[in-house]
């Protein structure tokens, strides 16, 4: 299926890049990329997005396998959606699965892009929460602009009785 394709090169792409980004700024903590704006910046977080949850293990590990649970539950529903959804789906799925790696082998999730100016920053993230965020935000804005044909009309009970009568199963 697509979506475990997508989902395992986000999981491939995630940990690689966290591995030698770790290997090569262990020692410094980062660099500077572009000027101020883009910047390595090593950080450890054992919370949820922005350290909510600080500290909460058990906590985040159940939502996270819950989520990816569900994400494979709708994987399944979707196996017949636009290619594009599905690309959606697995990269949701892919992102959580990445964090989830790093939540069970080392209790935290490391966080290396940091971008901003001056200041004001946006808080650190990794490429799993870059597959989360634009996974979600397609699938949604993909949901909004549905652009796919109406299911056809529903039966009406007079046909239902006359398609029943004949033997033909009604679908609903």
């Amino acid at each position: 299926m697509l979506y475990f394709s997508v989902a395992a090169l986000v999981v491939i792409l995630d940990q690689a890049s966290k591995r030698i980004i770790w290997e090569i700024y262990k020692h410094s903590g980062g660099t500077d990329v572009l000027d101020g704006v883009l910047r390595i910046s090593l950080s450890r977080n054992t919370g949820a997005i922005m350290g909510l949850l600080s500290g909460a293990k058990p906590l985040l590990l159940t939502v996270t396998i819950i989520a990816i649970v569900a994400l494979v539950y709708f994987a399944y529903r979707m196996r017949y959606a636009p290619v594009r959804k599905r690309v959606y789906l697995g990269l949701i799925l892919g992102g959580a699965f990445g964090n989830l790696i790093d939540r069970i082998a080392t209790g935290e999730v490391l966080d290396f892009i940091d971008m901003g100016i001056g200041n004001l920053r946006w808080p650190t993230y990794n490429v799993a929460d870059m597959a989360v965020t634009i996974g979600a935000f397609l699938l949604i804005l993909g949901f909004v602009r549905h652009t796919e044909p109406e299911e056809p009309a529903t039966r009406t009970s007079e046909e239902e009785t006359t398609a029943a009568s004949r033997g033909n199963s009604v679908e609903r």
